[in-house]
């Protein structure tokens, strides 16, 4: 069994706001950027799973410390129980006792599990030898609706 050994975040920024690039009423300095994660694990295969969530400016460093402390979460953890179940992995931030006041279904809590979960998506459909769109499109109806979370 291979362990998840943790993420590594990468803050991009692009400094749109100098050419007004993307600017409207409600965004006058968009400076467009990007919190990519990079999750590791300790596996032979040496696949790292990536993902990234967009973010203008100053937000990119809040949205980077979120996906830090959660990269906390799976450090140590194995990884082949969690990517056989993807529905554990979205339960597993989702429903974190600790983090559930700041709004894990919305706001930068949000963002940062998403960009987590597809980096997760992205090593199962690397580990699969697909590309993601292959992977979902080829699961079985009910192995990929058990993924989800209907509760509303």
């Amino acid at each position: 069994m291979s362990r998840f050994t943790g993420v590594k975040v990468f803050d991009f920024r692009f400094p749109t706001s100098s050419t007004l690039s993307g600017s409207d009423a409600m965004n006058p300095d968009p400076d467009y950027s990007s919190a990519y994660v990079e999750v590791r694990t300790d596996a032979d295969d040496g696949i790292r799973g990536v993902g990234f969530v967009f973010t203008i400016g100053r937000g990119n460093d809040v949205v980077c410390r979120a996906i830090e402390s959660m990269g906390g979460r799976l450090a140590g953890m194995e990884v082949e129980p969690l990517l056989d179940d993807m529905k554990r992995a979205w339960d597993l931030f989702v429903h974190d006792s600790q983090l559930r006041w700041l709004g894990p279904e919305k706001g930068v809590e949000h963002m940062a599990i998403g960009a987590v979960l597809s980096a997760l998506w992205d090593i199962k459909a690397k580990r699969a030898g697909k590309p993601l769109w292959r992977l979902l499109a080829e699961m079985e109806p009910e192995e990929l609706v058990s993924t989800l979370d209907f509760r509303y």
